[in-house]
């Protein structure tokens, strides 16, 4: 286990060091999903024989496009692994598999981002924070956090929201 740790820290550092040269004061999520996806560490993500339509799929369905797409490409499964995690889109089975194994590692690689852009002072480092937040949450961080509980649909979310409405011109007339 030992011998493996100034390999992990050389990985890492790569990392980092790519995060200093891609990440600007002016990223954006769009940018932050591009530099994250493209770590050394998701080059070992499997692309699997036929995945190619599936992943296309997926990326009809999920809002971040990519000006140049390649189906064939770890980093851009990634970017697409992500966003679907994100949408909560039911994947099959190896896709899944893939899924976590991003997951298992994005948070750890977007608090270097954090370090990376607090560093320089850069207020956008909160927009690493919300994409930790999304991660962790398992929904972009424009929607509802009513959806992060339990049994509260759509069509619940509604609901509350035309009575929170209601409720809030009734207490101003008063």
């Amino acid at each position: 286990m030992l011998s493996e740790c100034p390999k992990l820290m050389t990985d890492l550092d790569v990392t980092v060091e790519v995060y200093t040269l891609s990440l600007k004061e002016s990223t954006k999520l769009k940018g932050l999903l591009e530099v994250v996806s493209s770590s050394a560490e998701f080059e070992n993500i499997p692309i699997r024989r036929h995945e190619d339509a599936l992943l296309r799929r997926v990326y009809d369905r999920v809002p971040v496009k990519l000006d140049r797409v390649d189906f064939e490409a770890p980093h851009f499964k990634t970017f697409l692994l992500l966003q679907a995690h994100f949408s909560r889109l039911q994947l099959p089975p190896d896709l899944a598999a893939d899924q976590a194994l991003v997951l298992e590692k994005v948070l750890n690689l977007l608090s270097a981002c954090v370090d990376v852009m607090s560093s320089n002072a850069w207020l956008n480092a909160t927009r690493a924070m919300d994409l930790s937040q999304m991660c962790v949450q398992a929904m972009w961080d424009t929607e509802s956090p009513l959806k992060q509980v339990p049994h509260f649909e759509p069509d619940v979310r509604v609901l509350l929201a035309i009575w929170s409405s209601r409720c809030l011109t009734c207490l101003t007339r008063s």
